[in-house]
């Protein structure tokens, strides 16, 4: 996936950085909260692209998504980000195609480390705390994704569990930790379309 070059994108950065020199971090949250409740699909996801995000066609974002570091952020085509997703792409998150992250999802790239004397996060130089997810995946409802963790093409999280580790393809993991408890169909075929089920 290739980031936008559109012109169009870079103009309705301007005012997204201004605004975070001003206010740091507390600016970019702010402005992103908002954004997550524009009642338009198309609205935000064009607004996402403009703060750096490289999104894929078909995409759809619902309600109260908050992105962390939007430019280090690509979701592929068809993917849909459930309501009240975090999305956290401080060292990188890559969202492939026809995913799916049911509401309340979290996925995180960054934490502190406990052992650490000052509780400071990794250095990135000293360990790899992107999130890869692979086509065709789908986190059910609550899922937790911790820093480090590449989700297989085809796999599903269930409901409500914590994933630390690498999950294989086609795999179906549940709890906490997330550990397998079955297998999902390796021919699957279907493509999301872009269209919601509501009004926006």
């Amino acid at each position: 996936m290739k980031h936008p070059n559109k012109l169009i994108y870079k103009i309705i950065s301007i005012p997204t950085r201004c605004v975070e020199r001003i206010l740091r971090q507390g600016g970019a949250r702010f402005l992103m909260y908002h954004i997550s409740m524009i009642p338009s699909i198309h609205l935000r996801r064009f607004l996402y692209k403009g703060l750096g995000v490289v999104i894929e066609p078909k995409v759809i974002f619902h309600f109260k998504t908050e992105i962390r570091a939007p430019w280090l952020l690509r979701i592929g085509k068809g993917s849909i980000i459930g309501d009240n997703a975090i999305l956290d792409a401080r060292r990188g998150l890559f969202i492939g195609r026809n995913v799916n992250l049911s509401s309340n999802v979290s996925v995180y790239t960054l934490q502190h480390n406990h052992r650490d004397i000052y509780f400071r996060s990794p250095q990135s130089d000293e360990l790899d705390m992107s999130v890869r997810i692979d086509d065709r995946v789908w986190l059910g409802a609550n899922v937790i994704v911790l820093p480090g963790v590449h989700i297989g093409e085809g796999a599903v999280c269930c409901a409500g569990c914590v994933v630390t580790k690498d999950v294989e393809p086609f795999t179906v993991v549940a709890g906490i930790p997330a550990k397998k408890v079955g297998e999902r169909p390796r021919n699957l075929l279907y493509e999301f379309d872009g269209k919601s089920c509501r009004l926006y």
